[in-house]
């Protein structure tokens, strides 16, 4: 969870308010009437300094009325009246049109009121006045991000990096929109960049705790958002997110802790999280009671009552939930869980036309939901359409291979068609997917054995362990890698070289794989395949050091 920034605003003077500089000075003129008879000459030449003059004095007094509407707008913005501020400011503007402070201030009013790009238009007429303004191009670039001109948006907050490199506000917005296009390893460099130079920041300690969770690195993101909560210990997003990242370890009822926090300091976010979270934990009633808090705080918010309305149905009662699920969608149409969810309901209820109707509705918004098909499947089962059931249950199973469930309705929906091989095949799908599942269970118990055995040093325990898991799970590229480094450790460096190799193929983006895999080549002497794979390492996290322990 992220706070932005708010725009920059114009410059204020010491005392906190807003101040504008004038050259020039405003001349009282005489009347026409008070100039004595001249020459025709000298006549000429006194009419052009007094045309001169008499324009100087209309543009000075143009000038003080622009100011009088600016402050007016001032004061208008203050007292929180967009409306008002935005006409005193145009008028200034229509007397002024060069006041750049009052481009400014009309293109921040204009943001607050959702006209971005007019908002846009008034900012890059501050830029374009002031270019060497790393505040004005930081303002452009926050409202361009706002309109989703998000490449925009990065040339602006980058060219306020250029001239004011230690722009904390600047650099922070420009990770957070890495991280929001895709781009997190580049988000987590700007957020880390953003720390060393301003360290007492929170916001950005935060932002980076959040990302490298996003990144998978939780015992990192916890450390950050820990470091976050030294500097501000009532900061409510950061307990939000150490709240995720300890469910995620997990470590449920530090996780629940953080969420109460949040939820204490008034982040109703926080109420939606915690009984999310105790629902896992199987606390129905705590869960349930949560939520209610969440839809009271936030009313429109769709998730809110879609969480409560699954709480409910877990509960069992359905009347309930079909009114949480239904308002859910009200707010949302495109909520296609919510639509789902409805459907299973409905189908419970005994309304199969509905429930077909829900479904049908989650297929069409998200095609490739394989948990779509396969409840619209089920239900048309239900309903004895035989062939759209198969239909659908083999679209189910095609889109989520492992799904057993879908299979087992795909076995009996084929029995019932008197297709009795396919429905043979089908229900040896069901078995081997059971002993598959017990697999992959097993896998997570040596390898959490393994993890044990490696932090105590136990190397020879250590090995076997991560051995059983990849011979239950030769995909798993966790195991991979610590394997390589117990072998690494146990001086096997050949094959700690291939292990490590093995995790980078599956997953190409591990950082620490290829710190790990430096060193083995370092203890096989090849100094520039190691240099090569610690300056991988660094790219992808910029926290490994670049030099060799």
């Amino acid at each position: 969870m992220r706070n932005r920034y708010a725009l920059a605003g114009s410059q204020r003077s010491e005392s906190g308010a807003r101040t504008l500089e004038f050259s020039g000075r405003v001349q009282r003129l005489s009347p026409l009437s008070s100039i004595p008879a001249t020459s025709r000459s000298q006549r000429t030449l006194t009419l052009v300094v007094l045309l001169a003059l008499l324009c100087s004095a209309r543009l000075s007094g143009q000038a003080k009325l622009a100011e009088e509407h600016y402050q007016a707008g001032i004061t208008a913005l203050e007292g929180h009246n967009l409306a008002e501020a935005e006409r005193q400011f145009r008028a200034a503007l229509k007397l002024r049109p060069g006041f750049v402070e009052a481009h400014q201030d009309l293109g921040i009013v204009l943001a607050q009121q959702g006209h971005l790009k007019e908002a846009a238009a008034e900012l890059q007429e501050v830029a374009s006045h002031r270019p060497t303004s790393a505040e004005a191009h930081y303002n452009l670039g926050l409202v361009l991000d706002q309109a989703d001109e998000s490449r925009a948006a990065a040339v602006e907050f980058r060219r306020a990096l250029e001239l004011k490199p230690d722009y904390s506000e600047a650099r922070n917005n420009l990770g957070l929109l890495l991280e929001r296009t895709g781009d997190l390893q580049r988000a987590i460099a700007e957020f880390r960049e953003t720390i060393r130079r301003a360290p007492q920041y929170a916001e950005a300690r935060n932002n980076l705790g959040y990302a490298l969770l996003q990144s998978g690195d939780v015992g990192s993101a916890i450390s950050e958002l820990r470091a976050a909560l030294k500097i501000e210990p009532d900061f409510p997003q950061v307990h939000q997110n150490l709240g995720l990242a300890l469910w995620k370890k997990p470590e449920l009822d530090a996780a629940a802790a953080e969420f109460g926090v949040a939820a204490a300091l008034g982040l109703p976010e926080a109420h939606v999280s915690l009984g999310t979270l105790l629902g896992e934990k199987g606390e129905l009633d705590a869960a349930i009671a949560e939520h209610r808090i969440a839809v009271k705080l936030l009313p429109e918010d769709a998730e809110a009552h879609y969480l409560l309305g699954g709480g409910l149905h877990q509960k069992g009662d359905l009347p309930a939930a079909l009114l949480e699920l239904r308002e859910a969608l009200r707010i949302n149409p495109s909520f296609v869980a919510a639509h789902i969810q409805l459907g299973v309901v409905l189908r419970q209820t005994g309304d199969l036309d509905g429930a077909c109707k829900e479904l049908a509705t989650a297929t069409r918004l998200d095609p490739a939901n394989a948990e779509a098909h396969y409840q619209l499947g089920f239900a048309r089962l239900r309903q004895g359409d035989l062939a759209d059931a198969e239909a659908e249950l083999r679209r189910a199973t095609k889109l989520n291979s492992r799904n057993s469930d879908a299979y087992y309705l795909l076995g009996q929906t084929l029995q019932r068609l008197n297709k009795r091989d396919e429905a043979r095949a089908a229900f040896g799908e069901v078995e081997r997917l059971h002993r598959a599942d017990a697999d992959f269970d097993r896998a997570n118990t040596q390898y959490n054995l393994g993890l044990q055995a490696l932090a105590k040093a136990d190397l020879g325990t250590a090995r076997t362990a991560f051995q059983a898991a990849l011979a239950l799970r030769p995909d798993f590229t966790e195991a991979h890698t610590n394997l390589g480094v117990v072998l690494l450790k146990m001086g096997e460096t050949k094959s700690a070289v291939g292990q490590l190799q093995a995790a980078i193929d599956l997953k190409p983006d591990d950082a620490r794989a290829y710190y790990d895999l430096s060193l083995a080549f370092e203890k096989q002497g090849d100094q520039e395949a190691a240099r090569q794979a610690r300056q991988r390492a660094v790219e992808l996290d910029p926290s490994l050091p670049l030099a060799s322990p």
